[in-house]
């Protein structure tokens, strides 16, 4: 058992991968503990599009306030990290002096991470300098061209003003490096320094903190069985009216090309799992091709939609094991973090929410509580597989570019794969016979120092 004192500020929040019941959670908890939720998840903040950002209903919100839920326009940014941090920290202060519980709950792992571990993403590139946190990227691409040009162009001028940060990006992904710069054109000053600057502040006011105060909540489901869900979710998502809303998308995309204004489908809604997928199928429509064409191209897009959020619950896993994990260990708040088991849907009052309200109201009462690892063999497995893993996984990998092939290869295992694939001995075969030296012998794979949970995100 582990003995705490009554939170001076409680604060509840509930993490997870898509399609495990943190909603569900986040209700049952504000209901029996007189909460407010505060959501995190970057698509769920779009109103009008409830369906393909997954928003949960007003029936099910039983009732009770949802804040930063289907608030801003599809045609706005997504928030930064400093926004949110800012916003959330406002609406959790107001929620605490109505004598009420706050709960973040969502899925943007990003956005608990810097909300709940302060600099923790500064070596990621995610925590943004306050001179630009609030710009708006219209600003900065009129103000800044080459903000707007290709990946290759942009890294190469990163690579001039800041070849440290250059180094960390993989030259295919372009938020990151089209953010390291905007930061130098932006502050004159460099991303690398600015990130140094950070650092330096965390760790001296590290110590000033007082101890870990925030109950964590982690809904879980076997890879399998939750496999199978978010594909029946899809199913519901269809019938329950997403073609419709890809179809305002769409025509809200038309709209602003015709009137000479440039999207930038990076970010945003642009960016939610279901517009990309149903693009081809939109402008199928748009053209009128034979229904027999459209039909496949629906289907098809219906199947990418399928494997992008298996993609998606994936990644929010490999970030629970890389970051959120790491940041706890780092902050001795292990004994905060609740791993509850939301396999099986008929026992998810059983097996998540009245484990999670008895473990609530321990910490609300300042009472002994479980360790995480008793709460259930789940719990007790998974945690000790992913703090072993971590711990393993905790250290600096190289970015490796094969010049045969012209890839680069952004993890240990990718490099791995590619280099015993198939495709990349054949072109060492083919290269070989034209070749008068070996090319494997005078090749060697070109690194860069990159940190190994500095990975992307959505």
């Amino acid at each position: 058992m582990t003995s705490l004192k009554r939170p001076r500020e409680p604060l509840v929040a509930i993490i997870g991968t898509t399609g495990t019941g943190k909603s569900d959670l986040a209700v049952d908890l504000a209901t029996r503990f007189d909460g407010e939720i505060i959501n995190a998840d970057a698509m769920q903040m779009y109103r009008g599009l409830p369906v393909i950002t997954n928003q949960i209903s007003a029936e099910e919100q039983r009732g009770i306030p949802h804040h930063l839920l289907a608030q801003i326009d599809p045609l706005e940014p997504t928030w930064t990290n400093g926004l949110f941090v800012r916003e959330t920290q406002r609406l959790i202060k107001e929620i605490r002096d109505r004598g009420k519980l706050p709960i973040v709950v969502g899925g943007t792992l990003y956005y608990v991470q810097a909300l709940l571990f302060e600099g923790s993403l500064i070596s990621s590139n995610e925590i943004e300098p306050g001179e630009i946190q609030f710009r708006s990227q219209d600003e900065n691409k009129t103000q800044f061209p080459i903000l707007d040009e290709p990946t290759h162009v942009i890294l190469e001028k990163l690579r001039q003003v800041d070849p440290s940060m250059a180094e960390r990006w993989h030259p295919d992904d372009r938020r990151k490096i089209k953010r390291s710069l905007e930061i130098y054109l932006t502050t004159g000053k460099r991303a690398s320094d600015i990130y140094a600057e950070q650092r330096g502040a965390k760790q001296a006011t590290e110590d000033t903190k007082g101890p870990w105060e925030t109950l964590v909540y982690w809904t879980y489901s076997e890879t399998d069985t939750l496999r199978e869900r978010l594909s029946k979710r899809v199913d519901k998502m269809v019938q329950n009216g997403l073609m419709d809303e890809v179809r305002i998308l769409h025509r809200r995309l038309r709209e602003c090309t015709e009137r000479g204004e440039v999207v930038d489908r990076t970010r945003g809604i642009w960016q939610s799992i279901g517009f990309k997928q149903m693009e081809a199928f939109l402008n199928g429509e748009l053209n009128m091709e034979p229904t027999e064409a459209l039909e496949k191209k629906k289907c098809d897009g219906l199947e990418e939609i399928n494997i992008a959020t298996r993609q998606y619950a994936r990644y929010q896993l490999r970030w629970i094991r890389l970051k959120t994990l790491k940041s706890f260990k780092e902050h001795a708040a292990m004994d905060l973090l609740y791993l509850l088991d939301s396999t099986n849907a008929s026992e998810f009052s059983a097996n998540v929410l009245q484990p999670a309200a008895d473990i609530c109201r321990r910490y609300l009462a300042g009472d002994e509580q479980p360790r995480p690892t008793e709460v259930s063999d789940t719990a007790r497995e998974v945690l000790a597989a992913f703090e072993a893993d971590s711990m393993a996984t905790q250290s600096t990998f190289k970015v490796k570019t094969c010049e045969v092939c012209n890839m680069s290869l952004p993890t240990e295992d990718s490099w791995v794969k590619h280099i015993n694939g198939k495709k990349h001995r054949r072109t060492i075969r083919t290269k070989n016979k034209l070749a008068l030296v070996p090319v494997e012998d005078r090749i060697p794979p070109v690194e860069a120092e990159v940190d190994v949970d500095s990975s992307s995100g959505p």
